[in-house]
């Protein structure tokens, strides 16, 4: 008999919901009802990188596909992608004023005018499949709204937005499962064992079919060229992925997963040779990103090294902590900002044993970020060597002041995404 879990309810505040979205696309037309065949993804971590290789192996294998995903990093438009290029500005200004309008006396938020926008821009132009990333949560996130995709994923799950999803992971997870619906297969990356019975649960009272990570399908690094994926229908010897970590070889995993699916039940047409090179050639900023060109980078002398990551919760400071741990075993210079509803403590816990000094900074392209004197407080009060700094370059320079061991020249940014917005535009000739 399964457990009975607790319901996912009551964590949010009134007024999410998903009347206000589905009222809109009631008078838009509902164009939720006219789009290509959709694959829905929710998670913690690893949403975007898991649409980023699905995207590519598609692309590889002749498909035409949409993408809607968030944030954005430079501009809003990146968050549109109408038949693989990102939205015009021209085209998105009219969409968003037909939804302004439409939306009279509707009280929407920036999230649900934005994606009845997009919805508006996949139901007009064709397209093979369209790859949804949830906002936040999944049950009451506007983009559920679907009711009938071809698949759903759910990638890694870990405790983030607490005040809005629950106080646990198993309750945060029965959020999460509100995209699976009945008889529709999910995709489920690896989970601790409890946030995956409750997934399991959900998919039990939808009569949903899961494709679970460590049980229908495993996907695992071989040696340093190569991995494999496995699974009772097939056994693949593949190129690593191109975004670096050992997580993004389990987001590769739910890919793969995704497109097996996408083969064996709905005839796609996606055979070895585009799984291979979508995942070899998968390119999604900011994700241990190595920079190699910009003005920042020019400051740097030509052996020195700097990578921007968009973790921002404790469970990506874990996954990046691992990564140092295993590529710079003497230790790195970190560069750190991060916005005032992340859990610092936990952030800086992770990569304490690896930083070198810490340079705080304040998230220029966000209101809502701590100001560096904070975060260089607590990083001091964790046991970090840390400075307040006024600016990425101002970081770089303390930096290469400071360096005293010729060993480490290796450089991170990370604690937003927001941060990494702010790099590239501080970074561009």
């Amino acid at each position: 008999m399964m457990p009975h879990w607790p319901k996912p309810l009551g964590f949010r505040p009134q007024d999410f919901g998903l009347d206000r979205i589905s009222n809109l696309l009631n008078r838009l037309g509902n164009p939720e009802k006219k789009l290509p065949p959709v694959v829905h993804v929710a998670g913690t971590n690893g949403k975007g990188s898991t649409i980023a290789f699905i995207n590519h192996i598609m692309k590889a294998a002749g498909y035409k596909v949409h993408a809607y995903t968030s944030p954005h990093l430079i501009n809003f438009n990146e968050r549109i992608t109408v038949a693989g290029k990102h939205i015009a500005d021209r085209e998105l200004y009219n969409l968003l004023e037909e939804c302004r309008i439409a939306a009279e006396g509707i009280p929407i938020t920036f999230f649900e005018g934005t994606t009845a926008a997009a919805f508006l821009a996949f139901s007009r132009v064709k397209a093979d499949i369209l790859l949804i990333e949830v906002g936040m949560g999944g049950r009451l996130d506007a983009t559920n709204v679907i009711d009938n995709p071809l698949l759903t994923i759910i990638t890694s799950i870990s405790l983030e937005h607490t005040e809005y999803l629950g106080p646990t992971v198993e309750i945060i997870a029965g959020e999460k499962a509100g995209i699976i619906k009945p008889n529709v297969t999910c995709v489920i990356a690896p989970q601790q064992d409890s946030v995956m019975k409750m997934l399991e649960f959900y998919a039990s009272k939808n009569k949903s079919p899961l494709y679970r990570g460590e049980y229908e399908w495993i996907c695992k690094q071989h040696d340093n060229h190569t991995m494999s994926f496995n699974s009772s229908v097939q056994s693949l010897k593949l190129p690593l992925p191109s975004l670096q970590g050992a997580h993004q070889i389990t987001n590769a995993g739910n890919a793969i997963a995704a497109c097996s699916i996408l083969s064996g039940k709905y005839n796609y047409n996606i055979d070895y040779e585009y799984i291979a090179s979508g995942i070899k050639k998968t390119y999604w900023p900011a994700r241990l990103e190595h920079v190699k060109s910009g003005q920042l980078i020019d400051m740097l002398p030509t052996d020195w090294k700097l990578f921007i990551d968009g973790a921002h919760n404790p469970a990506g400071a874990e996954v990046l902590s691992e990564w140092i741990a295993d590529n710079f075993k003497k230790g790195v210079y970190i560069i750190l900002g991060v916005t005032k509803d992340k859990d610092i403590e936990r952030f800086l816990k992770y990569i304490k044993p690896h930083a070198k000094l810490l340079c705080a900074v304040c998230v220029k392209s966000e209101p809502r970020s701590q100001n560096a004197k904070f975060v260089e407080e607590k990083a001091v009060a964790a046991g970090i060597k840390a400075i307040a700094c006024d600016s990425l370059s101002d970081a770089i320079s303390k930096i290469l002041n400071k360096a005293t061991c010729s060993e480490i020249k290796n450089i991170i940014t990370c604690g937003s995404l927001f941060l990494a917005a702010d790099f590239m535009l501080e970074n561009s000739y």
